[in-house]
């Protein structure tokens, strides 16, 4: 082998070597980039899991209010139709004790 054969040979063996650095550096430098997405999904999952439950606590607290107007609005009608009868009992109390009112008034 020539003198310029072997500087050819040992100068593709040190590029080889700088290229293979390089790509296990590029290498690493992908393998941190895929550890801080995956903490960026872990991160999602638990602001996702986070406004789940906020949700399902929003919506037993939606279910017991609804429930309670439910309730209100039975009970405003039970006072209503008392109020009915309490109007009746006057009307008729009012016929019995009052006098009629005198003619051309």
């Amino acid at each position: 082998m020539n003198s310029d054969t072997k500087w050819i040979i040992g100068t593709v063996v040190v590029l080889a070597g700088l290229l293979s650095a390089q790509i296990a550096g590029v290498h690493a430098r992908i393998d941190d980039v895929h550890a801080r997405i995956d903490d960026v999904h872990a991160r999602i999952d638990d602001v996702h899991a986070d406004l789940t439950a906020r949700m399902d606590r929003l919506d037993a607290r939606m279910d017991r209010i609804e429930t309670r107007l439910d309730g209100f609005d039975e009970r405003l009608r039970n006072v209503e139709v008392a109020f009915g009868k309490v109007d009746q009992r006057l009307l008729t109390l009012e016929r019995v004790i009052l006098p009629p009112p005198a003619p051309g008034q």
